[in-house]
């Protein structure tokens, strides 16, 4: 069999204790990671964003562009407003789903109820639905957990 070239063990990264860390992280005592603060802008240390398909398309497009990586983390001080504006933006995405529900039964059911009975009310309604779904994502905040 042919020596692959590389040094060490193998499964075990530069430092020897067998852990494997993505590259452009530093990972400190509970979780925590050196990143850009969501809040001041600042480079910290601080709890990191759980990698949700927003965040993973920002850094998938910070990739395809040649830019350095950047992570987002809520610093200590600012962990708790973070966590608030999360919550915000959650029931906000939440209310526009039931307005979005109420939408496309008001106008697909109330043709029906009406006595129009036209179908081709359901895929503009549907249309209608989504665009009302995807409102409150235009003010998208990740979430942070320890």
């Amino acid at each position: 069999m042919a020596a692959s070239g590389r040094e060490g063990a193998k499964g075990t990264d530069a430092r020897g204790d067998g852990a494997r860390r993505p590259a452009g992280k530093t990972a400190g005592a509970g979780g925590k990671e050196q990143g850009v603060c969501i809040i001041c802008g600042q480079a910290r240390t601080g709890v990191p964003a759980v990698p949700e398909i927003p965040i993973l398309a920002a850094r998938k497009l910070r990739a395809l562009l040649g830019q350095p990586a950047k992570h987002t983390v809520a610093c200590g001080e600012h962990l708790e407003e973070a966590r608030q504006r999360r919550a915000k933006y959650g029931k906000k995405a939440r209310d526009y789903a039931i307005g979005a529900i109420f939408f496309f039964v008001l106008v697909a059911g109330g043709s029906f109820v009406f006595g129009r009975g036209d179908l081709g009310l359901f895929l503009p309604a549907l249309l209608g639905a989504a665009v009302i779904i995807l409102l409150p994502h235009f003010y998208y905040f990740p979430s942070f957990q320890e």
